[in-house]
């Protein structure tokens, strides 16, 4: 009995010592999730937020810079990939082949060729002042008036699919050196041979660009049976 008893009073004994023991245990547990709980992790993405939005206005800074660098201005000028006699349909239908051309390439922009008619005269058709870029980004007037100055920088010899021209570089613009009208094969209806149009040549840049003074044999113009191409200017 007295040994039973022994063991019965240990059992409850036992069970409070244990748990006295463990006890500090699950407090030192605790305590050191705690102590580990204390220091709040450093935040990273704040540092790397800063710096980017630093570093932002400079992107747009030099964004810009280069946007100003490309010529903003600039205007584009190009000539007919394709050649026309003078039936064409008008001043409005010289200018509908330039908005054509343009739009085959998808060039965007607003665009009238460089012709006289009917009494008007092509410098005034041109509204944009300058500066003047062939496709390649070529200077070819830096402003309007170089157009009616005789000299040109580049010549116009690119057309609106970026390529120079090799053969053929006649273009009708029925247009003096100085931007006035000459002769326009009846207001651009007629192709017939005894009707006359003033061309230019397009790899010249003196006046004869836009006028180059007739086939020669007496002719001052060119019969409106000629195959000529166009310029084109964009607004």
């Amino acid at each position: 009995m007295k040994l039973g008893s022994m063991f019965s009073l240990r059992g409850p004994a036992l069970a409070s010592l244990l748990v006295a023991a463990c006890a500090p245990i699950v407090g030192v547990t605790e305590l050191e999730v705690v102590e580990r709980a204390e220091p709040a992790p450093p935040v990273e993405t704040a540092p790397d937020a800063a710096a980017h939005d630093d570093a932002a206005p400079s992107q747009v800074e030099k964004d810009a810079g280069d946007a100003g660098d490309a010529g903003v201005g600039d205007k584009r000028v190009f000539v007919t990939s394709t050649a026309f006699n003078g039936i064409m349909g008008g001043v409005a239908g010289v200018d509908a082949r330039c908005i054509a051309a343009a739009d085959r390439e998808g060039l965007g922009g607003d665009w009238v060729a460089w012709i006289s008619a009917d009494g008007k005269n092509a410098i005034d058709r041109i509204t944009h002042d300058g500066p003047y870029v062939r496709l390649d980004g070529a200077r070819v007037v830096r402003d309007k008036s170089q157009l009616v100055s005789g000299v040109l920088t580049s010549p116009i010899d690119r057309t609106e699919k970026g390529e120079t021209v090799t053969e053929n570089p006649l273009v009708w613009t029925g247009t003096f050196m100085n931007g006035t009208f000459s002769t326009d094969c009846n207001n651009w209806s007629t192709s017939n041979a005894l009707s006359f149009g003033a061309i230019g040549t397009l790899n010249r840049v003196d006046r004869l660009w836009t006028d180059n003074g007739g086939p020669g044999g007496g002719f001052r113009n060119w019969g409106c049976q000629t195959s000529a191409r166009l310029y084109c200017f964009e607004l």
